[in-house]
């Protein structure tokens, strides 16, 4: 135990996605700020249960006793009792883990609920800064952030702190809102994702699937034999000489920046905004492009109020595990 560090019961926390999965020890310093350790990480493959999982990690990281309080942020709809992951087959059981880990206390999360609960808490170095605009041009007593992640999916959330300067996370379903094209190549890409999923949401472009989505879009509109690649294979060949690569990252990444814009004006978050996941980390050259600001600031006659909101791309791989003790 650090000097100054105090710890009245450990905490195990978990991020829990449908690819990988991370646990931690946390306690609480003497500031109240979360502390992790023994931070394990593994592709959730390995395993064939989340029970599994987690015992694996209790013997790597050896507590003297098994903590009795767990909070896990979990990849997919947060039940009462169960959580079925998004894109992972298992399902993870309240009851289960309580018989079989002795808990007293067992929270589930979702995990972009966790990961928007993180963001006070982490220092400066957690983000890159992408514009960094002037809050203090608008008064508010309950200062909002809009909170915005790329990954599997699009996760939208607002964060909102009350007058005992105690944080709150209000998730949403944002990411599901319809998209709307503002020029032609943005048209153009629209009606051929029209065709093909009827109902184009700006998850279906700010996401992985939605990087192949335009990927294969951009082929078609460029006359270019439709080479499949998923979005890992997309994001590498950005950095080389694909060109139709490169269009593919910079479209989807100003799609994302006109969404934050979009989650800013629609919830008041003057104060700031935040984007996060793999998606948005992996794009974190293009989202600093002056073409992305300009879809991120470019909204009518709130142009010259979308410069002064800070706007922040949280690159930080244990936020969700930080979120979660936070929201023990």
């Amino acid at each position: 135990m650090t000097k100054g560090e105090k710890v009245v019961k450990p905490i195990i926390v978990g991020d829990i996605g449908g690819t990988n999965i991370r646990f931690a020890i946390a306690s609480t310093d003497k500031n109240g700020l979360p502390n992790l350790k023994h931070v394990w990480s593994s592709p959730a493959k390995h395993f064939c249960a989340f029970g599994d999982a987690l015992e694996h990690f209790l013997t790597i990281a050896s507590p003297s006793k098994n903590p009795l309080k767990g909070v896990f942020a979990l990849a997919g709809p947060v039940d009462k009792n169960s959580v079925k992951l998004t894109n992972n087959s298992w399902t993870v059981k309240r009851d289960d883990l309580i018989s079989r880990f002795g808990f007293e206390r067992l929270v589930f999360m979702n995990d972009f609920a966790a990961m928007a609960r993180s963001i006070p808490e982490l220092p400066s170095k957690a983000f890159k800064v992408l514009q960094t605009g002037d809050a203090s041009c608008v008064l508010s007593s309950k200062p909002t952030t809009a909170v915005a992640g790329a990954g599997t999916g699009l996760g939208q959330a607002l964060l909102i702190r009350d007058e005992a300067t105690k944080w709150a996370v209000l998730p949403t379903e944002g990411g599901h809102q319809p998209y709307s094209p503002m020029d032609k190549l943005e048209t153009e890409i629209h009606k051929l994702l029209q065709k093909k999923l009827k109902y184009v949401s700006f998850e279906d472009i700010c996401s992985g699937q939605g990087l192949e989505n335009v990927y294969e879009a951009l082929l078609k509109i460029n006359g270019l034999e439709n080479k499949i690649l998923n979005a890992k294979s997309i994001t590498e060949e950005a950095s080389g000489n694909n060109l139709v690569a490169i269009q593919t990252c910079e479209f989807t990444a100003n799609t994302l920046m006109n969404f934050i814009g979009n989650a800013v004006l629609s919830s008041g978050s003057w104060q700031g905004a935040v984007l996060a996941g793999g998606v948005s980390q992996h794009l974190k050259e293009y989202l600093s492009a002056d073409s992305a600001l300009e879809k991120f600031t470019n909204k009518g006659k709130m142009t010259q109020r979308m410069e002064n909101v800070p706007l922040r791309l949280l690159i930080d791989p244990t936020a969700p595990l930080i979120g979660a003790a936070s929201s023990n």
